[in-house]
């Protein structure tokens, strides 16, 4: 007879499964515990947390007396309306062909890649020469006026041309045919046409470039009558639909832009603008838009703390925008449209804009005695602090440390010798040392403060009484 098999003896463990549970809890925790050679950078910026993001919070002025006298502000607007609308008094190009088609020679045989991340045919930089026919130019004189707000381009086309996506600071959105935004109601002189005539060369009063023709109106006598009105007022805030008194939609207004006002059309409701607008025929007509006052104000705005805080909150958080790509700014744009509300005239480029005013040299100073340069003579909203390729506002002061305000892509980072960048995107309020707590922070080349060459001050300011910081 068999016997019944035994089963085979079990060896219970009590402690196993905490045992388990401890050393999965160990596992999770070294998972999400960085390593001290290993630099995170997925954490924020410190100074985006912990600085208020209000431009009126540094200055430590009082807030209703003008930072310039008003006298001189209105011989600054009386410049800046001239050159505005300078333009309109042009003959001849200002610009000879070499610099008008600057961007043909430029690209010429380098590598560029399109929108789908691909390196472009050799041939297209032929095609945006046969396009240009710099052989033709001049082939316009004509006054005209941008209808909506327009791209203006380095060559005839919609298409972007990057430098290589894996550099860091290049590819998106880096689109070397963007030149800069040009914003609605803006005079242009109209020098050259494309050979598809589908684009125009024009002059502003900051830059030039090819737009798209559908893009702008050609001006007349009997329009300019009517445009110059002599009475302008600056758009206060930004994404603002600009429709005519029957609602019909025309452009979105954005801070920088300047229009005409109806005789008699600031009131208590607001105000009453000329605007352009395309006939099928490509002229420019004008016509009658209104807006309530809480999105506009009588041009120059005065040049108080508490008006250049205001609209300069209005353009934070804003995104980078290269050139001014889908309507955004870039570092050069930022300072550009802040002043022109105020009838103070910039240029484009950013190395331009920093040798106006009172340029101040930082070359040969340590950090420490740069900033203390900075907070003794800078003057908030007025001053311009630089290194090449980027501008900056000065807007006061936190803790001793300089504040200032910047239309910024990114900080320069460098990790095992790789460089790279931490995008932030948008316009911010930073100190001069943005990233400084960041293992990754490229040093020194990645800190604002070790790479500023110069600050500048604009109009001269008028002396202030400090009120409550």
């Amino acid at each position: 007879m068999l016997k019944k098999p035994i089963p085979p003896v079990r060896i219970r463990r009590p402690g196993l499964r905490l045992v388990r549970v401890l050393a999965l809890t160990a596992l999770l925790a070294a998972a999400l515990t960085p390593c001290a050679c290993t630099p995170r950078t997925d954490a924020p910026v410190a100074d985006l947390v912990t600085l208020a993001q209000d431009a009126g919070a540094y200055h430590g002025l009082d807030p209703d007396t003008p930072l310039i006298a008003p006298d001189v502000q209105r011989e600054s607007f009386a410049r800046f309306i001239k050159a505005h609308f300078g333009p309109w008094s042009r003959t001849a190009p200002l610009f000879a062909a070499k610099d008008v088609f600057w961007g043909i020679d430029q690209y010429t045989d380098k590598a560029l890649y399109g929108e789908n991340t691909l390196r472009r045919d050799p041939a297209w930089i032929e095609q945006m020469r046969a396009l240009s026919r710099p052989d033709r130019y001049p082939s316009l004189s004509r006054r005209a006026i941008a209808v909506v707000n327009t791209s203006m381009r380095v060559l005839p086309t919609v298409q972007p041309a990057f430098f290589a996506f894996d550099r860091a600071g290049e590819g998106y959105p880096f689109d070397y045919m963007q030149n800069s935004l040009v914003l609605a109601g803006t005079p242009l002189y109209a020098t050259h046409i494309s050979a598809d005539r589908a684009w125009v060369m024009v002059e502003s009063r900051f830059t030039f470039g090819w737009v798209k023709i559908t893009d702008i109106g050609w001006v007349d006598d009997a329009f300019v009558s009517v445009f110059r009105t002599g009475s302008f007022a600056a758009i206060t805030r930004d994404d603002v639909p600009i429709a005519t008194g029957e609602g019909d939609y025309r452009f979105t207004a954005h801070v920088g832009t300047i229009l005409p006002v109806l005789e008699g059309g600031a009131g208590a409701n607001g105000f009453a603008f000329i605007i352009p607008a395309r006939t099928q025929h490509g002229d420019a007509v004008a016509q009658v838009a209104f807006l309530p006052d809480a999105f506009a104000q009588a041009a120059p705005v005065p040049a108080t703390p508490a008006n250049f805080a205001r609209l300069a909150n209005a353009m934070l958080g804003r995104q980078y925008g290269w050139g001014g790509l889908y309507e955004d700014r870039d570092c050069s744009a930022l300072t550009m449209d802040l002043m022109a509300a105020f009838g103070i005239l910039l240029p484009r480029n950013s190395s331009q804009q920093l040798r106006l005013g009172t340029p101040v040299s930082l070359e040969g100073l340590d950090s420490r005695e740069r900033k203390e340069l900075i907070t003794r003579t800078a003057t908030p909203f007025l001053t311009l602090i630089g290194k090449p390729g980027h501008i900056t506002i000065y807007i006061g002061s936190h803790n001793g440390e300089p504040v200032i305000m910047q239309a910024v892509w990114g900080l320069k980072t460098l990790v095992d010798d790789v460089p790279g960048r931490k995008v932030i995107g948008r316009a911010v309020i930073t100190t001069l040392e943005p990233g400084i707590e960041r293992d990754d922070l490229a040093r020194p080349d990645g800190i604002i403060l070790k790479a500023i060459t110069a600050i500048n001050t604009l109009p001269p300011p008028m002396p202030q009484k400090l009120g409550t910081p």
